[in-house]
Order: C-alpha cells, then sequence, then structure tokens
C-alpha cells in the first residue's frame, strides 16, 4: 500500500470546537473505551488491538480493551460497533475485510461507508505466503509446480474465513499461478494457522505478525512475501512473491472506527493519539519487528484504502460468486 498522507497539523486545533455539552471536558473519564475485533484471541487483529489498546491507554489515561466479537463473518463485531452509541467509547479496528464485506454479504445490514466514522489507519502488513513442514517445497516455484502435479483439490489450504483477505489473496494467485487447492475457511487466523502447524492444511496466506515465532523456531516454512518493495528487514531471507515471478503486492491493513455521528473533536483526538502513538520508537518497533510497517494516515487515506479494496476485491468476489458458507 502506498503511504498515505499523515494527519496534518490543522487536527489539533479542531479537538475541542463544536464537542456535544454532554460530552465536553469528560470523554474519556467516564468509563473505560472498548475496541472491538471481528476475530478471536490469537491471531494479528487481536495483537495489533492488544498493543494499541495498552498504549492508547496509557496516553489518553483510560483503560482501553479489547473486546473479541467473532462470527458470521464479521457481521456481529461490525453490527455491534455500527449500533453503539457514538460517544467514543466504542470503537472498532477491522482489517481489508469490512471493505469487501458488501460484495460477500447481500445483507449487510449497514453501510461500511456512512454508517461508520473512519478514525486512523493504523499499520498495514504484506502478506507472507506459509507451508507447514510436511510440504517438500522450499520455493514458491517448487511449491506451485507441487500442486500442479497433484489432482485439482488435492491440496487444502487454509484461511481466516469464507471471503476473507486472505482467501481472496489465495484465490488470486491461483489464477496467476494456474493452481486450484481446496479452501478451508476458519473463524480467524489463529485457528487456521494452528491447523497448518497440525499439518492439517498446507498453506496459508498470513500477516507476517502471525508466523513470524514459528519461522524463528523452524515450525514453518515462508516461501514469500508479498511487498511491492524488496525484502524487509524483519524477514531477510524471506524472497519477495516478485522473485519468483508473479506480480502480487497485497497486504493487510488495519483502521480504527467509530459507529456514524462520532463527534468531530473526538474523532480528530483519537486520530491524533494514534499518531503520537506510532511516533514512539518502542512502540513502533513491535510492529516492525513483525513485519510490519506503522501507517498513522488520516480518515481521509482509511476512506481511500477502503474504496479501493471495495473495487477490487468486490469485483473477484462477484465474478467466482464467493459467499459466506
Amino acid at each position: 500500500m502506498n503511504r498515505r498522507t499523515l494527519l496534518g497539523a490543522g487536527a489539533a486545533a479542531a479537538l475541542t470546537a463544536g464537542l456535544p455539552a454532554a460530552a465536553q471536558g469528560t470523554w474519556p473519564t467516564e468509563r473505560p473505551i472498548r475496541i472491538i475485533i471481528t476475530y478471536p484471541p490469537g491471531g494479528t487483529s487481536d495483537f495489533v488491538a492488544r498493543a494499541f489498546a495498552q498504549q492508547l491507554g496509557s496516553q489518553l489515561g483510560q483503560s482501553v480493551i479489547v473486546e473479541n466479537r467473532s462470527g458470521g463473518g464479521g457481521v456481529i463485531g461490525w453490527q455491534a460497533a455500527v449500533r453503539a452509541a457514538a460517544d467514543g467509547y466504542t470503537l472498532l479496528q477491522s482489517d481489508n475485510s469490512i471493505a469487501t464485506a458488501p460484495a460477500l454479504i447481500p445483507n449487510l445490514g449497514f453501510d461500511i461507508f456512512s454508517d461508520l466514522t473512519p478514525i486512523s489507519l493504523m499499520v498495514d502488513y504484506p502478506s507472507v505466503i506459509v507451508v507447514n513442514n510436511d510440504v517438500p517445497a522450499r520455493t514458491l516455484r517448487e511449491f506451485v509446480d507441487l500442486v500442479r502435479s497433484r489432482p485439482a483439490g488435492e491440496v487444502f489450504y487454509g484461511s481466516m474465513g469464507q471471503g476473507s483477505s486472505p482467501h481472496l489473496y489465495t484465490e488470486f494467485l491461483q489464477d496467476l499461478a494456474g493452481t486450484r487447492m481446496t479452501h478451508v475457511p476458519y473463524r480467524g487466523m489463529g485457528p487456521a494457522f494452528q491447523d497448518l502447524l497440525a499439518g492439517r492444511v498446507s498453506m496459508l496466506i498470513a500477516a507476517p505478525a502471525t508466523v513470524m515465532g514459528a519461522m524463528r523456531d523452524n515450525r514453518v516454512r515462508v516461501l514469500a512475501i508479498g511487498t511491492p518493495g524488496g525484502r524487509v528487514p524483519a524477514m531477510p531471507d524471506v524472497p519477495t512473491v516478485r522473485e519468483a515471478g508473479f506480480e502480487f503486492e497485497f497486504s493487510f491493513w488495519y483502521g480504527l472506527y467509530g459507529p456514524r455521528g462520532l463527534p468531530q473533536p473526538i474523532a480528530a483526538r483519537l486520530a491524533e493519539e494514534v499518531r503520537k502513538a506510532l511516533a514512539v520508537p518502542e512502540f513502533r518497533a513491535r510492529f516492525e519487528q513483525q513485519g510490519g510497517v506503522p501507517v498513522a494516515g488520516d480518515a481521509d487515506a482509511l476512506r481511500a484504502v477502503m474504496r479501493r479494496d471495495y473495487d477490487q476485491w468486490g469485483k473477484l468476489i462477484r465474478e467466482k460468486n464467493i459467499r459466506l458458507e
């Protein structure tokens, strides 16, 4: 993902203007803030949310807790956030899947562009292609050849749900490579990765944070990384997908939202706190050490990546008739 425009100095001037009288001077002192995520514990979404909850809580002087609301392909968590009071005490962290939800779920029950208040981008992770140690392939090209040599559908790959970014990215990669595997959807990357380790699925596309520890312990093998640039410092020995001859440059972005009607001063304050958090070297390092790129883009930058993915991946979903099972 291209680097987005960072928050301007004008955001700070808007922190107190126009705040409703009931909230003026009280937020966030009344009660803890909760960040809803749509996946169970154990995956990258959970790691990102808990890292930000700790840092933002310290900066705001208020507890920030993470609430895992998985199920329904993300709908349960998204709807909980949409229906929450727009008072700054309920936020949503979502990845790319929020942008593809309308094409995947015709009766979503809300509009992703009008029923949420984008606050800020948070961090971006390049995708990595990982296999379990029982797979004999040592490179992406070898893996592609291996899948081609097997009967169609005999090789299984996992994802964190039907229509999730890892599912769509793998479908795109298969179209590029001319292969066909069998998809096994899970309710989050944590359970999917556990089944990869157990050998129940052969391959996953995930974020580096999910696989880094197991890769260092030689429990999985990372074949390639889908970054638009060169290799990443956190994984210097992992070649890019482009080095294997495929144009595949997709990532996992994470953004922070509030319900529709979130007062602009609160949204601006939260965006500024995200920017401040990512300016702390020790905090940035938590993501960079796992292959992530901190991106404190403003609300407009978050809307832009949502629109891009809504258009690109919505088209693929419709072409392949992908639906929640």
